[in-house]
């Protein structure tokens, strides 16, 4: 399956390059050639800043055909989802421990989750489900900075979204990033969410007396000294369980809600 999508995605570039009227291909038939080639450009974009500093998924370097191909062969094979930006993170990890074929795999696995679908197609109501529910857990957790939070119309859309996106894979240095998809494959998307609540938690005494614009600044850029000892422990004093119902349980409900609200 890998290599028959790898060489549609290869002969839908082409077609891209050689003319802008280049018929579409029968891997993605109800998207533009102009679409298709923002696309293809967006990709090429996002390899080349995709960890620039291990300098080998950049071009020229060794991993980036191999990049380039996996994410061109999963638009292909998921034209109803396509590329999106962060995915290129979440594919050069994959790539960093297994060979290409498996990585796709993996690859495409992880982005059939639920809570991927939700945020990588944008399904919007999906995505108020599970940030009602994470805010369920972040005022259980911190009422304090849950309320500073609100106070300053610090909503978890503003850094959530890049940090599920990526898997933590371009907000957080690699092998901490690496330690949370660890715990992640075992515990599912619960821990995303926990690791979030982590790392707020770290810096809790930071982000109270913070307004908007520095917020939103030090949420989007983490810094780069973060402790991976310090974050874990910060973690672990999370707790999932609120009225002794965990995070699958509440997002349930948040959803049973919301269909009922439309009906």
């Amino acid at each position: 399956m890998y290599e028959i999508c790898a060489c549609r995605a290869e002969d839908r570039i082409k077609q891209t390059c050689d003319s802008d009227t280049a018929s579409v291909s029968d891997c993605s038939p109800e998207v533009s050639t102009s679409n298709r080639e923002a696309s293809v450009e967006l990709i090429k974009l996002d390899i080349s800043r995709t960890f620039p500093q291990l300098c080998i998924f950049q071009k020229g370097g060794p991993y980036h055909d191999l990049l380039h191909s996996l994410l061109g062969a999963y638009a292909c094979y998921r034209p109803d989802v396509g590329y999106v930006q962060g995915m290129s993170f979440i594919a050069a990890v994959l790539l960093l421990n297994m060979d290409v074929a498996d990585a796709f795999i993996c690859f495409a696995n992880l982005l059939n989750r639920p809570c991927q679908v939700a945020f990588f197609r944008i399904d919007e109501a999906m995505m108020k489900f599970y940030f009602q529910t994470y805010e369920e857990f972040f005022k259980e957790n911190m009422p304090s900075l849950f309320r500073h939070f609100s106070k300053t119309n610090v909503t978890p859309d503003i850094y959530l979204i890049d940090w599920i996106f990526s898997l933590y894979s371009k907000s957080l240095p690699l092998d901490i990033a690496c330690r949370v998809w660890d715990i992640f494959c075992r515990d599912g998307e619960e821990f995303l969410f926990r690791t979030a609540l982590g790392i707020l938690k770290l810096y809790e005494d930071i982000l109270i007396h913070q307004e908007f614009i520095l917020l939103a600044q030090f949420l989007t850029k983490l810094p780069e000294d973060i402790s991976s000892d310090s974050l874990f422990k910060s973690i672990e004093l999370i707790n999932m369980n609120i009225d002794k119902k965990k995070f699958s349980q509440i997002l349930a409900s948040k959803k049973e809600q919301g269909k009922m609200e439309m009906t």
